[in-house]
């Protein structure tokens, strides 16, 4: 595809070996300087390879909300349910725990297996691999007799979404450009995002059904999407990150040339990857135990820190049962339904937001924005929760339906962006699976404690549930101030730099790096530019 001349990369394709570091390093700084207009524009096949991946999430999305409103759904309880006194038919605590807790807790496996998959054998193959546990799960939850069944199918198809999410944001994140490298990654958001507002829509038409199809619709439409992702995915590139770790930069070159528009940008892309991964021969070598030794311990500890918040938030709570807590404050099954689809158009223009601000404003502020905005909201959910009056009522179905955009314009979008780009490009995998699977095993906790917290004949909190969450996020509020660096503009290489020296996090943005010196040096001399001189990029 031909490209506008005062975009084409000023690069010679070949580079003798003496050249190579600083062609990858030139690379990196014609990034820097191109706008995000500009990167979005530049490489189109770039774009839609990232968005097979993205795509591919939002069967996570989709599937997570289905999950709290099929609990809801008449016809489901009065199928797997038990009868109260009164004659009506409920899903019982234990199994509601179950469905929430268990299949979250499968995601943790699916994380971990994905993460060691791809790092042996290539994003791409585990990735059709989980396509197919996802296909044939979906079959076992549409063909249930009993709840334990469809348990079963839920854990299974909780698995390959945990592959999902660990192996599509590496990839992204690894593919991604500089400029709209957290747009790309804050994508992974959005997209589920889009699953639960498509799944909130159909509850809504499908839930006054008489028959099973009230609710096998929704577990049914799962493999429209998993049709759709695996003709991409069986189209897409590998990872060149992953092919030039394993020696095999012939096989990258193709992949890059499949990606980027011009040629030259692929030659200098490869030599960009293959400096990042210097140390790319002992990948081999590189076992979980590593992410948490050195400079490696902080950068885990902090992808773990901001994924912690999306747990810690309440989010698992309020996707698994939203339906149900708008049911407990008075509102009735119709309306229920209808304030969820509110609720998840309200979550997909925070993420839409998120996707336009990251990149410009940074991710460190919208974190810590983000983080005190729950907080506030929370608490003011749980007060007007404390008030047994109809005003209060309203306001707290307000707060409650107004998470969606808080958390995710500021906490949704920036914790795929921050875990994404701290890691070390060799470490990725395996740091996103032990991000995911701490976020997992809180979600998993609050899965099982959030019922006894708030359903009538346990805790009974309802909307004073906030209480719990808002003080729990303002705690997050300071620790994100002193531990979570800002990596907007910084190049892999750059931010491997800022973990070996011990940059503090607060110092991140302003700090200059010897990688970014010598990455505008190189740039200048290959333009033959003197200082202050721009070229076109």
């Amino acid at each position: 595809m031909k490209q506008p001349e005062a975009h084409q990369s000023e690069f010679v394709e070949t580079a003798t070996h003496g050249e190579q570091d600083a062609l990858g390093r030139a690379v990196q700084q014609q990034e820097k300087n191109r706008t995000w207009w500009q990167t979005l524009r530049q490489d189109p096949w770039l774009l839609l390879w990232a968005g097979v991946m993205l795509w591919t999430l939002i069967v996570r999305g989709f599937e997570s909300q289905a999950s709290g409103s099929v609990i809801s759904i008449p016809v489901f309880k009065e199928r797997f349910g038990k009868i109260n006194e009164d004659g009506s038919y409920f899903i019982e605590t234990k199994w509601q725990s179950a469905l929430g807790g268990g299949a979250t807790g499968a995601s943790i496996v699916g994380s971990i297996a994905g993460s060691w998959l791809s790092d042996k054998y290539g994003i791409k193959p585990v990735v059709i691999g989980a396509t197919a546990i996802n296909i044939v799960s979906v079959g076992i939850e549409f063909a249930s007799t009993s709840v334990a069944m469809f348990f079963g199918g839920k854990m299974l198809n909780f698995v390959a979404i945990g592959i999902f999410l660990t192996t599509c944001t590496s990839y992204v994140s690894d593919i991604a450009p500089l400029a709209i490298r957290a747009t790309l990654i804050g994508f992974c958001n959005l997209s589920q995002c889009i699953g639960p507002f498509i799944a909130a829509i159909m509850v809504n038409f499908t839930s006054s059904w008489k028959t099973d199809w009230a609710w096998k619709s929704l577990v049914a439409t799962q493999w429209g999407f998993a049709a759709i992702g695996l003709v991409g995915q069986l189209c897409m590139p590998e990872s060149p990150v992953y092919l030039v770790g394993k020696g095999r930069a012939q096989d990258a070159r193709k992949v890059l040339e499949r990606m980027y528009s011009d040629p030259r940008d692929a030659e200098a892309h490869l030599e960009r990857i293959t400096l990042t991964l210097r140390e790319a021969e002992t990948q081999d070598s590189m076992s979980y135990l590593d992410c948490f030794k050195g400079t490696n311990l902080r950068r885990t500890m902090i992808s773990v820190f901001v994924f912690m918040s999306e747990a810690m938030s309440g989010l698992g709570f309020i996707s698994n049962y939203g339906a149900l807590m708008y049911q407990y404050l008075g509102i009735s099954d119709a309306k229920s339904f209808q304030l969820q689809i509110g609720g998840q158009i309200l979550s997909i223009s925070g993420a839409a937001i998120a996707l336009l601000l990251s990149d410009f404003i940074g991710r460190r502020p919208m974190f810590i924005a983000g983080c005190a905005g729950l907080a506030g909201l929370l608490l003011c959910m749980a007060i007007s929760g404390s008030v047994s009056t109809s005003a209060a009522v309203t306001a707290s179905v307000g707060f409650y339906t107004m998470f969606n955009f808080f958390y995710n314009v500021g906490v949704g979008s920036t914790v795929y962006a921050i875990a994404g780009e701290i890691p070390t490009s060799i470490l990725r995998a395996k740091t996103l699976a032990i991000a995911l699977s701490t976020s997992n095993a809180l979600n998993t906790f609050w899965s099982f404690v959030s019922p006894l917290m708030f359903n009538p004949g346990y805790g009974n909190l309802k909307a004073k549930i906030g209480f719990v969450f808002g003080a729990i996020m303002l705690v997050f509020v300071v620790l994100a101030y002193f531990y979570v660096p800002e990596t907007r503009m910084r190049s892999y290489e750059e931010l491997d730099e800022l973990f070996m020296n011990r940059v503090p996090s607060r110092q991140f943005k302003k700090h200059v790096t010897v990688a970014e010196q010598r990455a505008a040096e190189a740039y200048d001399e290959k333009h033959g530019l003197k200082g202050g001189e721009k070229a076109n990029v």
